[in-house]
Parts: structure tokens; C-alpha cells; sequence
């Protein structure tokens, strides 16, 4: 994640701040935006499964 990108993040978050909002939970609302960009970056990569792959990939997962 570039600087730009953490600078937009936060300044999103900062927002949205309100009282009993603790440090943990701006870094976990920063975690999860970076989450979301990597996954869509994988999926302009192709880096996805279908519904299909996931069901049949987990069956093997649980048994």
C-alpha cells in the first residue's frame, strides 16, 4: 500500500472516529481496506476461484 493510499485511508477513517473508538480498531479498519485492495488486485489478475472450485476444494478440505 503506498503512503498516498495509507493518507486517504486514514483521513476515511478519521471520519467516521467516534467516542470508545480505540486504536485496535483503526488499525483493524486499515487492515481490512488494505485486505480489500489485494483481493481486488487478485481479481483483475484472474486470481480467483469459482463458486464451483470453493465448493468442490472445501469437501476435499473437511473431510
Amino acid at each position: 500500500m503506498t503512503s498516498d493510499k495509507i493518507k486517504e485511508y486514514l483521513l476515511l477513517i478519521a471520519g467516521n472516529i467516534k467516542e470508545g473508538t480505540s486504536l485496535d480498531d483503526i488499525y483493524e479498519q486499515l487492515a481490512l481496506l488494505e485486505d480489500i485492495d489485494e483481493s481486488e488486485e487478485q481479481e483483475k489478475k484472474g486470481e480467483v476461484l469459482s463458486h464451483e472450485e470453493v465448493v468442490s476444494r472445501s469437501r476435499q478440505w473437511l473431510k
